[in-house]
C-alpha cells in the first residue's frame, strides 16, 4: 500500500475530511494530516487538544475488504501497535504501552489516541477511517489529566512531517500482518503491551470501583478482567473505565 499524504494547515477534524474522500471514491492509502484541528475528536466524545503545528493529527483511509466485520477490532490493534512501534524507536526510559482499547501511554501519561470509524454492508468491511493523534512537540497542556509528549519524554524536538512518514511505515507493516492473516502475532503483541496487565488495579463499572487484573481481550474487543476473588467478567467499551 502506497500512501498519498494531503497536508492541511487547518481542518475541523481529519476524520471528517477523510470521510469526504470516501464519498469521492478516493483509493486506500490517502492520508489527511493537519497542523491544526478546530474540532479534533477523541474517544468517548472527548475533544483532542493539540497546539498548532506541534503534534501529529492525521487520518488514514482504508478499504479493508479482506477483513471480516467480526474481526474489525484488529484494526484497533494494528493502529495502536504501529504507534507503539514508532514511539519505541525513541522512548528508552519509560514503558510504551496500550491502554485498552487503543490509547497509547508512555509510563503513566497518555501520548496518543485513536478514533476508528468503520462502514460495511456485507460480512467484510468496506471502509475504515483511522484517526490518530500523537503528542509530539507540545510541552504544555490545559485540560488533559495525564498528558505526555515525545518532546517532554526525550528532550528532542521532532520534525512532524518526517515523523508522520516514519509512523506510516510502521502502520504499513502492521496492516500487512492483518492482510496476511497473522492474527495470532497481532493478538500476542497487543496483549503483551497492555497497560497495567500484570497487576491488580482499580477499575470503575456501574458506579462501583473494584480491583482486578487484565486476563484477556476477546476477538470482538471486550476487556476480560479477573477480580481479586477470582471472578472473570467481560466489559465492552464505555462499560468500564480505568481509575488513574
Amino acid at each position: 500500500m502506497d500512501f498519498n499524504v494531503l497536508w492541511y494547515d487547518v481542518v475541523s477534524s481529519t476524520n471528517e475530511e477523510c470521510l469526504k474522500l470516501v464519498a469521492d471514491k478516493s483509493p486506500q492509502g490517502c492520508v489527511v494530516a493537519a497542523r491544526y484541528q478546530t474540532d479534533g475528536r477523541g474517544q468517548r466524545g472527548n475533544v483532542w487538544e493539540s497546539d498548532s503545528g506541534q503534534n501529529l493529527t492525521f487520518s488514514i483511509l482504508l478499504r479493508p475488504i479482506q477483513v471480516e466485520v467480526q474481526r474489525q477490532f484488529m484494526l484497533s490493534k494494528v493502529a495502536a501497535l504501529a504507534v507503539c512501534d514508532w514511539l519505541s524507536a525513541y522512548v528508552t526510559k519509560s514503558k510504551v504501552s496500550i491502554k485498552w482499547p487503543n490509547d497509547v501511554y508512555v509510563g503513566n501519561g497518555k501520548i496518543a489516541g485513536i478514533l476508528i470509524e468503520n462502514s460495511f454492508s456485507t460480512s467484510t468491511l468496506d471502509v475504515s477511517v483511522i484517526g490518530i493523534g500523537v503528542n509530539v512537540n507540545q510541552t504544555y497542556f490545559v485540560d488533559l489529566p495525564n498528558p505526555i509528549s515525545l518532546a517532554l519524554e526525550t528532550g528532542i524536538v521532532f520534525n512532524v512531517e518526517t515523523s508522520l512518514m516514519e509512523l506510516l511505515e510502521c502502520f504499513k507493516s502492521r496492516y500487512e500482518q492483518l492482510l496476511n492473516k497473522q492474527y495470532s502475532q497481532l493478538d500476542a503483541d497487543y496483549f503483551n503491551l497492555l497497560y497495567r496487565k500484570d497487576t491488580y488495579c482499580e477499575y470503575k463499572a456501574q458506579g462501583q470501583v473494584f480491583r482486578a487484573r487484565i486476563v484477556g481481550v476477546k476477538s470482538t474487543g471486550e476487556l476480560e478482567l479477573q477480580s481479586v476473588d477470582g471472578k472473570v467478567q467481560s466489559f465492552a467499551f464505555k462499560e468500564i473505565s480505568f481509575v488513574i
